[in-house]
């Protein structure tokens, strides 16, 4: 139900943000609200409505009983008027329609990404203890299911944030042309540099020239050969190159710690050499401060 009126998108995918009543959500939606400024695309906000077992989604006046429903409903409808205002008061010109639907914030979200350009969530920062123990059932089923782009907006930890750095993960596979494509478009619109990093593991007792350099002469090669065709395609975009050492999820992190956001390609569809499927972009949907993107390659799973 649209509780925001909707003007002439002019057929364009919107970028649809999941909306809460908490502040990590608020952060998901003024970062959602600026990319869609960014890319010139809509806004659509969504709030799911997750029904407790046994409540009556749909109250009647005959029964005074079911009324905790309509109120249950409200409250909904003024946490998407809030956010709708609190974009609008930013960004006055840009294009603005809330919704909500009934339904676990999982299912919801994932029918929205059918729609959309982007589908952004909003996360609260971890410790270094959730960190190892805090499973993130939701951003884990949205960069599973969803056949769109999904960016984690974590709440930043860190003032020193550049907004000038976009930084992309590249593993070598077929599989990641989707996200490079993001990448370079993200740092195209934004005027940001892009820093291409792979990550190599690291053997113990390897030696700091020689051999150590042929691996760093090869490496940043590779890293040359993938993105060659999209320097063609965005001259304008600076680019370096990194090449890391140790578990690619933490040497990501730590690499992409104060950029205006990192991007993956998705899970379970070419991951980095010798980690299981998967792996990176879950441990990074825990570990990464700056806002995640994981992006499915075209054609990836979008059913729930």
């Amino acid at each position: 139900m649209a509780t925001v009126p909707v003007s002439s998108s002019h057929g364009l995918k919107p970028v649809v943000v999941g909306v809460g009543p908490s502040e990590a959500s608020r952060a998901g939606v003024a970062w959602a609200a600026e990319e869609a400024v960014l890319r010139r695309l809509p806004l659509r906000l969504v709030h799911a409505l997750e029904w407790p077992p046994g409540a009556e989604p749909h109250p009647h006046v005959a029964h005074p009983e079911r009324t905790w429903s309509a109120h249950f409903r409200a409250g909904g409808e003024m946490v998407l008027r809030e956010a709708a205002d609190l974009v609008r008061e930013r960004h006055p010109d840009l294009e603005v329609d809330a919704r909500a639907a009934d339904g676990p914030r999982a299912r919801v979200l994932v029918q929205q990404g059918a729609e959309a350009a982007l589908l952004v969530v909003g996360a609260k920062p971890l410790n270094v203890v959730e960190q190892l123990f805090v499973v993130s059932p939701l951003g884990v089923t949205l960069t599973a299911h969803a056949g769109c782009p999904v960016a984690v907006a974590r709440q930043q930890q860190v003032t020193a944030v550049d907004p000038h750095l976009v930084v992309i993960g590249v593993d070598g596979s077929a599989n990641s042309r989707e996200a490079m494509t993001f990448a370079f478009e993200e740092a195209a619109l934004s005027g940001a540099r892009l820093r291409a990093v792979t990550v190599r593991h690291l053997h113990p007792g390897r030696p700091a020239g020689g051999e150590g350099d042929d691996v760093e002469n090869q490496s940043r090669a590779e890293l040359s050969e993938a993105t060659a065709e999209w320097r063609e395609k965005y001259p304008q975009v600076e680019i370096e190159y990194r090449v890391k050492y140790g578990h690619p999820a933490r040497a990501l992190a730590h690499t992409a710690a104060h950029a205006r956001c990192l991007v993956v390609g998705s899970r379970g569809l070419g991951g980095f050499r010798g980690m299981l499927v998967g792996s990176v972009s879950h441990v990074l949907l825990h570990q990464a401060i700056c806002p995640l993107i994981v992006v499915p390659p075209q054609g990836g799973p979008a059913a729930y």
